[in-house]
């Protein structure tokens, strides 16, 4: 049997999830631990059931127990501590009676060869979407210059996210993705998607922007689902947006995303072929 621990916010989730989906195709006993998200309190819990309508699949145990299986019976393996992006580890065949699988798996090398079961899986429950979203859908479905533009800042700015993943995206990198995305299109419509619209207001000048601002708590998801549907993205350090952008299908969008993803790690695998990096400073 092969477990997956689950952890983190929605893009994350959707990492794991998107990994799993791969795992049982070569190993049908694979199953998602939730153990840790019992006790994960950070943005809103697991979100993939009622975000996207999934079946209930997940395993979860005692703390207790798990500790002790993990001990006795299990051989972990770390996403972190394969070297040169091997994906050895996650393919082989272990003798062990458990395996389990702690990462992130921030890289669509993890599942390229299903996309199509990716994207099928990843389709948003619209039954729960809210009408100030329902009515911005039907309005970016209707223009054909909409553009996404996420702004992360909120926890972001705490010194202990700050000095690796919070510096990143500043104003110099949004001012110099906005001049590379307008050389793909001259006369955008800007949807902003951030936790600090007045920030964006106040330092940001775009024209022609609609903000989107009314998706909080368990409706947050419904920024990624509006984003998806727009035609060229902007993105930041964040896999919400990478999401918003990746789910996007068209072939011929831009997606301009930022050169570094962290200060202090590299991450060579978590841009798809085709999108466009542009300087940070």
């Amino acid at each position: 049997m092969r477990l997956i621990k689950m952890t983190g916010g929605l893009g994350n989730q959707m990492f794991i999830y998107a990994f799993y989906l791969k795992m049982k195709k070569q190993f049908p006993h694979t199953k998602i631990d939730l153990s840790d998200m019992m006790h994960y309190h950070v943005h809103h819990g697991y979100e993939m059931n009622r975000v996207f309508g999934l079946p209930r699949i997940e395993f979860c145990m005692n703390r207790t127990l798990k500790k002790v299986m993990e001990f006795l019976l299990c051989k972990v393996v770390y996403e972190r501590k394969q070297k040169n992006g091997s994906m050895e580890a996650f393919i082989k065949t272990y003798t062990w009676p458990l395996v389990y699988f702690k990462g992130f798996y921030q890289s669509e090398r993890f599942f390229s060869d299903i996309e199509d079961e990716v994207r099928e899986a990843f389709s948003f429950n619209m039954e729960l979407v809210n009408p100030q979203s329902r009515e911005m859908m039907r309005f970016i479905d209707a223009d054909e210059h909409a553009v996404s533009i996420h702004i992360r800042r909120g926890d972001y700015l705490l010194p202990k996210f700050w000095e690796n993943a919070g510096c990143v995206c500043q104003l110099p990198y949004y001012k110099n993705a906005i001049a590379e995305l307008e050389k793909h299109e001259p006369a955008p419509s800007y949807y902003v998607f951030s936790d600090d619209i007045e920030w964006v207001k106040q330092d940001l000048s775009l024209p022609n922007a609609h903000y989107i601002d009314w998706n909080r708590g368990n409706d947050s998801w419904q920024d990624m689902m509006l984003m998806s549907r727009c035609r060229n993205h902007i993105i930041c350090n964040s896999t919400f947006s990478w999401w918003g952008a990746w789910l996007n299908p068209r072939r011929d969008k831009a997606v301009i995303a930022p050169s570094r993803w962290f200060m202090k790690e590299e991450t060579p695998y978590i841009y798809p072929s085709g999108w466009i990096k542009v300087s940070i400073n």
